[in-house]
């Protein structure tokens, strides 16, 4: 286990080594405002959500909806500029989306709005956005983490069988929201659009994951959250680190001794280890650092 240490803040107006663009202490800490709202989620609700999500897929002959909430930035801010009706001036918004090269979608509907359980179908959700666009009551664009990643790296995936005579596939194809999809040409999107790499550990258990151009947001924005759950327990501790070329958090329950960890780096099959992971040195450049603590 890393030494526990409190890190000092360094502040920077230009460049400097840091991972994400802004203080994250801020936003685990929750001192930047949040909208706080409740979002529909299959058959149960969330909470403490920035925006709500419906998503719609149909191949023709039967259909799928995904429901999601967005917290502490908009992870969905790339997958939207494929899709009608979104703009940089605003989070929220509704339109149909240009299907990626893998997925088999006839139709694919995004819509994002920002009232309470606004997302439990497309109707409520379109007429939200309508409202607040209407009403001059559109909430402020939620800030964006990190830079936008382009330079495609390769990542060591843990991939899955999906049959005994099938391919395996990716953690990314697995996750997709859709179901209508090619998995043999999502598998070779995803080796040519990874961006970011992600270590996955539980106690001596690790899994490792390529993440994409479109879903490398998602898997951070759920990352500061959990660390913002954690700081509610007293009974669990929480340390995190970061650089310009690799960001990493470990959690620690004192109730039963287990222990996660999260490393992302940008660099060529860093994921392959922990340690490859924290040794990392492809800088990702940015304005402004953060700064590595306990709570």
């Amino acid at each position: 286990m890393l030494n526990k240490k409190i890190f000092l803040i360094l502040s920077f107006v230009s460049i400097c080594e840091g991972f994400f663009s802004i203080d994250i202490s801020k936003l685990i800490n929750q001192t930047t405002n949040h909208l706080n709202l409740t979002c529909f989620y299959y058959d149960f609700t969330l909470i403490n959500c920035d925006y709500c999500v419906y998503q719609y897929y149909s191949n023709g002959s039967s259909s799928s909806i995904n429901f999601d909430c967005i917290q502490i930035t908009n992870s969905y801010k790339i997958l939207s500029k494929q899709c009608e009706g979104f703009s940089n001036g605003k989070d929220i918004g509704y339109g149909i989306c240009s299907p990626l090269s893998f997925d088999l979608s006839d139709i694919s509907i995004l819509c994002i709005c920002a009232t309470n359980m606004c997302n439990t179908n497309f109707t409520a959700c379109q007429s939200s956005v309508n409202y607040q666009i209407k009403t001059n009551t559109v909430p402020s664009v939620l800030p964006s983490i990190i830079p936008d990643l382009s330079k495609t790296i390769s990542c060591i995936d843990t991939f899955y069988p999906i049959g005994p005579n099938s391919s395996n596939i990716s953690s990314y194809c697995m996750d997709y929201p859709s179901p209508f999809i090619n998995f043999t040409e999502c598998n070779e999107y995803v080796l040519n659009n990874t961006v970011l790499c992600l270590y996955l550990s539980f106690n001596d258990n690790y899994d490792t994951l390529s993440l994409t151009k479109d879903s490398y947001l998602m898997y951070l924005s759920d990352t500061i959250s959990s660390m913002n759950q954690f700081i509610q327990d007293s009974n669990d501790t929480q340390y995190y680190n970061e650089t310009s070329s690799y960001f990493y958090v470990e959690w620690d329950s004192m109730n039963d001794n287990r222990t996660w960890g999260r490393c992302f780096c940008a660099q060529d099959n860093c994921d392959s280890s922990l340690t490859n992971c924290l040794n990392s040195n492809q800088s990702i450049p940015i304005i402004n650092c953060a700064t590595s603590s306990f709570f």
